[in-house]
This record gives C-alpha cells, sequence and structure tokens, in this order.
C-alpha cells in the first residue's frame, strides 16, 4: 500500500508538472499561434516544429518536455527524505503521473501531447537502457518505414512486450536511481508499464489513421 505522502509527492507533484503543456506555451509565446487549431492539433515538440517550420521552436519544446520528466526525478534524487521507502514510492509513482499529466493535462481540458519526451526524461536518470532500447526499434522502424507515428508505436509497443517478458534483475541491475533499490524491480516494471500503455492511448488516432491511408499532415486529434 502506497503511502498518502508518496502519493503526493509522486503521483499529485508528477501530473502537475507533466501537465505543464509546454509546446502550446513556447508556440504561442513565439508565434501567436495556438497548436490546438494547426497541423495535428498535437501538443508537442513535432507538430509545433512542422506548425511553425521553426527547428528552434522544436528543439526548445523538446528540451523543455525532457526537463519536466528529468527534473521532478532528480529533485528526488537529491532531496530524498528520513525514509528511503518513500522517496522508492515516490520515484515509483511518478514516472506513469508524468506520462499521464503530458497526455491528459487538466490546463488545456485533457488534450495533450503523447508523453514520449517528458517519460524519456525521466527514465534517463533512472533506467537508461529502456530509452536506448525505444531509441533503436525507432529508428530502424523509421528509416524502413519513413513514418514517425508508426515508428513511434512500434518502439512504445516492443518496449513494453519486452518489460513484460524480461527477468526483474535485468531490471534492477540496470536501474541506476539512487532512491529505487534493488528490490524494486517487479515495481518498477509495473510503473514503466502503465507509463507506456498511456503513452500508447495517444498513439491510437494516429496510427489508425495512417492505416487509413493519410498522410501525418493530414491527421487531426479531434477526428
Amino acid at each position: 500500500m502506497l503511502s498518502l505522502h508518496s502519493l503526493l509527492l509522486g503521483g499529485i507533484a508528477g501530473y502537475l508538472v507533466g501537465s505543464i503543456p509546454s509546446a502550446y506555451l513556447i508556440t504561442k509565446w513565439k508565434t501567436g499561434v495556438d497548436l490546438r487549431k494547426e497541423g495535428s492539433r498535437n501538443i508537442g515538440a513535432m507538430n509545433a516544429f512542422e506548425v511553425t517550420g521553426k527547428r528552434s521552436i522544436g528543439s526548445l519544446v523538446l528540451a523543455a518536455d525532457l526537463l519536466k520528466g528529468l527534473l521532478p526525478a532528480l529533485i528526488l534524487e537529491l532531496c530524498r527524505p528520513g525514509n528511503p521507502a518513500t522517496t522508492t514510492e515516490a520515484l515509483l509513482v511518478l514516472i506513469p503521473a508524468l506520462a499521464l499529466g503530458h497526455c491528459y493535462p487538466v490546463w488545456l481540458r485533457f488534450h495533450g501531447g503523447r508523453g514520449l519526451a517528458t517519460v524519456a526524461g525521466a527514465l534517463l536518470l533512472v533506467n537508461p537502457p529502456a530509452i536506448i532500447f525505444w531509441l533503436l526499434v525507432y529508428f530502424i522502424v523509421n528509416r524502413l518505414s519513413r513514418q514517425v507515428h508508426f515508428s513511434a508505436i512500434l518502439a512504445s509497443g516492443a518496449a513494453l512486450l519486452v518489460l513484460l517478458v524480461l527477468p526483474v534483475h535485468f531490471l534492477e541491475e540496470t536501474t541506476v536511481a539512487m532512491s529505487t533499490p534493488g528490490h524494486s524491480g517487479s515495481e518498477l516494471k509495473i510503473s514503466i508499464g502503465v507509463a507506456l500503455i498511456i503513452i500508447l492511448s495517444r498513439h491510437i488516432e494516429p496510427f489508425l489513421a495512417l492505416v487509413r491511408g493519410k498522410k501525418p499532415s493530414e491527421m487531426k486529434e479531434d477526428e
């Protein structure tokens, strides 16, 4: 049973930080464009770049989304409470909470991005091999298909499948976060798995659009 302190630290704080709509705010500030009404209408780095045509804006959004995941995890590591178990629980709750916040932000009526960069930011500190595997599958598939959405959903799906069959001890040995002790491999599996499911939920529509033969520029979030 998770403690109330863990839920507050990891769950509520993670959701609120994850729900900061970086792409919407940066694009609105720099160009006045509302991403909810342009392009794919996705609140993410790719749509920010495609709508504005400015690589600098896309890169800025990507960096902000990565930091949304990295900084909360880092703060938990540096400001560890007296009870290490509380920090571990908070970190495990934080990862899916960040994904939920980014994908379904309360500030934009639950219309957000797809959560990849934000979760990647947290996992860079917790379990870097997970990100390396995802990127490897993504680049291979993207090289063959040239479809960003197809590559992302296949990489996320592959990561989820591998996570299900991966021995717990391997996950424990590749975890680098100081606050996550060796015996929490099973819990970390669940944490990352839930985050991946949330991410996949935001890729269903663009994937179905690809299956129907639509071009990426023709995909609309509300269709």
